[in-house]
Formats: C-alpha cells, sequence, structure tokens
C-alpha cells in the first residue's frame, strides 16, 4: 500500500512523510514529494479531472473528508496512476 501524511495547520497542507510504497507508484523520490502540496498537484495532467480537483481544493478549505478517484501522473509522466483520496 501507498500513503502520504500532510500538515493540515499549514497552507497548503504540505506533505511531511510519503512511505516506500508512495515512491515506488509514483516514481518520485521522498525527498521530491516533501513539503510539497498533498493534494499532489505536481502529478496533475492533461487528463486529471478538473472537478475533482475543485472537489480535493474544497474539502481542504472546509477541512472535511471527501473521497474521490483521481487519475495522477507519474514522475515518467505515465497516466497509469489511479489513486483515490
Amino acid at each position: 500500500s501507498s500513503f502520504l501524511l500532510a500538515n493540515a495547520r499549514i497552507v497548503e497542507y504540505p506533505i511531511v512523510y510519503c512511505n516506500d510504497g508512495f515512491c515506488k507508484l509514483s516514481g518520485y523520490s521522498r525527498a521530491e514529494v516533501m513539503q510539497k502540496s498533498s493534494s499532489c498537484s505536481f502529478m496533475y495532467g492533461d487528463l486529471t479531472n478538473t472537478d475533482v480537483i475543485k472537489q480535493i481544493e474544497q474539502s481542504f478549505e472546509k477541512q472535511e473528508q471527501e473521497q474521490v478517484e483521481i487519475l495522477l501522473y507519474k514522475k515518467t509522466r505515465a497516466t497509469d496512476c489511479r489513486v483515490y483520496l
């Protein structure tokens, strides 16, 4: 399994930890992921659904739990990285 942890007390909710599974899934090293936004906007691409992006942003703003499926891009820009948040 893969996961990341974020600091919900800082703007943009920066990633403070990601496990090896997330690194393997995404192709990014832990150092590359740390302090990026926990919305994983650095993994968005042309086929990432903008409505889902808005849902994620709204759930962060309202500090509400939301479950969505989103297409994210690996570091290689491959689109086979489907994530459930």
